[in-house]
């Protein structure tokens, strides 16, 4: 979650994250392209289809301003057992049926949303909001920190400053 607060990433940006796309001695992160789950109509399966993002500005570099997330980062990453390939996702899936992490599963927001984040605002004592609301948390907190709303608006991936 503090991942998300703190880079303002869309869901299937993160999902779509790669190793290569991490680049912690830069301090930054490098959006590239997404992921995103198409349940099949001619079906009652789907399939994870990756992709460019939403616009030509959404393609960008966050930084990663925070100190402890970066070093936090920089342990998984180290702990990633495919750190050595740079098409690898970073952010690892679950087993199906099972909290059990998978590296080759793509990293699923419903599955997060049910599994972790809502339980958490429920212990935490929180109001119920959005996995996306964090987005705005990051703009709250750069913007508070007095950095220009155009840069915020450019590390948000927004078509228009």
């Amino acid at each position: 979650m503090r991942f998300m607060a703190y880079t303002r990433l869309r869901a299937g940006e993160i999902a779509g994250l790669r190793v290569r796309d991490v680049d912690l001695a830069a301090g930054h992160v490098s959006v590239r392209q997404t992921a995103q789950w198409i349940k099949r109509h001619d079906r009652e399966v789907g399939e994870w289809v990756f992709g460019t993002p939403k616009s030509r500005r959404s393609s960008r570099d966050v930084p990663i301003l925070d100190r402890n997330l970066l070093a936090d980062l920089k342990a998984l990453k180290m702990q990633h057992p495919r750190s050595g390939d740079p098409d690898a996702l970073f952010w690892p899936g679950r087993t199906p049926g099972s909290h059990r992490v998978d590296f080759d599963r793509v990293w699923d927001v419903a599955t997060f949303r049910r599994n972790y984040f809502k339980p958490a605002l429920v212990c935490a004592q929180l109001p119920a909001i959005r996995v996306h609301d964090l987005r705005h948390t990051a703009a709250s907190l750069w913007l508070a920190a007095e950095f220009p709303q155009h840069q915020v608006s450019r590390w948000l991936g927004h078509a228009s400053s």
